[in-house]
């Protein structure tokens, strides 16, 4: 009896002992430990816990600013005096400090007049992509976008979407999803939507299910009022309330707010035609201008039913340069590809059909970035990132802020070659983010469709064009 009594005194006593052990090897799955000096406290964090401190920052490495569609069945220009002037790109890009831009621009003019076979050929090569650029014109190899906004002209939306193709109307997803911006006019707003008047039509769905229903107003003008002061606030105007007349319409919808995802902002609302009384019409009172961001990881869209790109001057120039830029302020988050460890090498060598985006090559301007944690303050540190062929890679190294080139990074490596080293001197503990950025791109000459004509626009690459393709690279720190 008395060993019984005993036992039974001691099992309570080894199962505290035992819980006290469980608790111990819990707590030390992110151990806290002193260092070798005895001064610091190490803090040893799974890389998920590491990409949980990575901070929200645009997206700031594009090859250029913005890409413009005025393809198929889309007008290739604005309007002067009722005539599609093939060429003139918005003038809201010039007040909007939109310098940077490439396009592709059909030859013809008068969407009433269908489309050329040749036009339709030329553009699926520059969307969908060629065995030169297999990522097409929009994306970089890992599928991120390669301009900072997209714009569609107005024209006939449907049959552009169709001239398209699949993966054509899958890539400007991609690109808005990835983080990239679009802008619409007419039929850019009914493109970017996923139905027309309740039709299931072949469109982008970046405004994820989005409706537009007819205005009924054709080639007239109307007016629409501001509902945001965003504009005149942090851009060009108008203010909130502000009644902007004459603004251009020939076709265009209004958003149907019953389908309209949730985070869409309503910017302006459409009110009388022209010299008529509209009240009674269903167009009357409802969003002609809004913008939609799905989430940090995406690009802002933002377009209107009507037709303000054509305004050379005023009120109605001022709202589409704040739509652009409102648009330019709602690019995506930037990325991290991975967590380095030391002396643990990363190869970013995968290609496009890989499908693995996070091991994808690097594109022409394209930055691709890591982030490493120290748990102590270490006296050096040693960076090696060693691309293929002959192209020009950059090496950037910041503390607790993504390592874009223009945001002042505490080291660089900027040779004038495929491979750079970055030695450090005495780093602090906490998260360094590492940048690499291929600094190599191609030569963009325009060229006219019709020559003859001078009608219809695009580029033509010539010089590094191995880069569309992307440059293979390893990248490996030691501490």
């Amino acid at each position: 009896m008395f060993y019984i009594y005993i036992v039974n005194k001691l099992i309570p006593f080894f199962a505290f002992v035992a819980s006290l052990l469980f608790l111990t090897l819990v707590s030390c799955e992110k151990e806290t430990t002193p260092s070798e000096t005895g001064d610091e406290t190490l803090i040893l964090l799974d890389d998920e816990d590491i990409l949980k401190q990575v901070v929200h920052s645009p997206n700031t490495a594009f090859y250029k600013d913005i890409f413009l569609d005025g393809g198929c069945e889309l007008n290739p220009g604005i309007k002067e005096n009722g005539v599609v002037i093939n060429g003139r790109l918005p003038y809201a890009l010039e007040k909007a400090e939109i310098k940077e831009a490439e396009y592709f621009l059909a030859t013809v003019d008068d969407v009433a007049n269908g489309y050329t076979d040749s036009d339709q050929l030329l553009q699926n090569k520059i969307f969908s992509g060629t065995p030169d650029d297999i990522n097409g014109v929009l994306l970089y190899p890992d599928g991120e976008p390669r301009y900072r906004l997209f714009y569609s002209f107005g024209g006939h939306s449907g049959p552009h979407g169709r001239t398209l193709g699949t993966s054509g109307r899958e890539n400007v997803n991609t690109f808005y999803r990835n983080g990239g911006s679009y802008v619409g006019s007419c039929a850019g707003a009914y493109l970017a939507g996923k139905y027309a008047s309740g039709s299931l039509s072949s469109y982008y769905n970046i405004w994820e299910g989005g409706n537009m229903k007819g205005t009924g107003v054709s080639n007239s003008s109307i007016e629409i009022v501001m509902e945001t002061d965003i504009f005149q606030e942090k851009y060009y105007g108008p203010s909130y309330h502000s009644l902007i007349a004459g603004v251009r319409h020939n076709g265009g919808g209004y958003m149907d707010v019953n389908m309209a995802p949730v985070g869409t902002e309503i910017l302006g609302r459409f009110k009388n035609q022209k010299g008529k009384d509209s009240s009674s019409k269903g167009f009357f009172d409802q969003p002609g201008i809004w913008a939609y961001k799905k989430s940090d990881e995406t690009g802002r869209l933002v377009v209107t039913g009507s037709h303000p790109e054509d305004a050379a001057s005023g009120a109605i120039l001022n709202m589409t340069a704040s739509m652009f830029r409102y648009a330019w302020d709602g690019v995506g988050d930037a990325k991290v590809k991975a967590v380095l460890h030391n002396g643990e090498y990363i190869y970013m060598s995968r290609k496009t059909t890989d499908c693995k985006p996070q091991r994808t090559r690097i594109g022409d301007l394209q930055c691709h970035h890591f982030v490493l944690w120290l748990a102590a303050g270490v006296p050096s540190l040693e960076l090696q990132m060693k691309g293929e062929g002959d192209y020009r890679m950059e090496l950037y190294l910041k503390k607790d802020d993504f390592a874009f080139p223009d945001n002042e990074p505490d080291y660089s490596a900027v040779t004038p070659a495929n491979s750079q080293t970055i030695v450090t001197g005495p780093l602090d503990k906490g998260l360094w983010y590492v940048t690499v950025r291929c600094a190599s791109t191609v030569t963009a000459t325009e060229n006219y469709i019709d020559k003859d004509k001078k009608l219809g626009r695009y580029f033509v690459y010539s010089g590094d064009c191995g880069v569309l393709n992307g440059v293979p690279y390893s990248i490996v720190a030691k501490w």
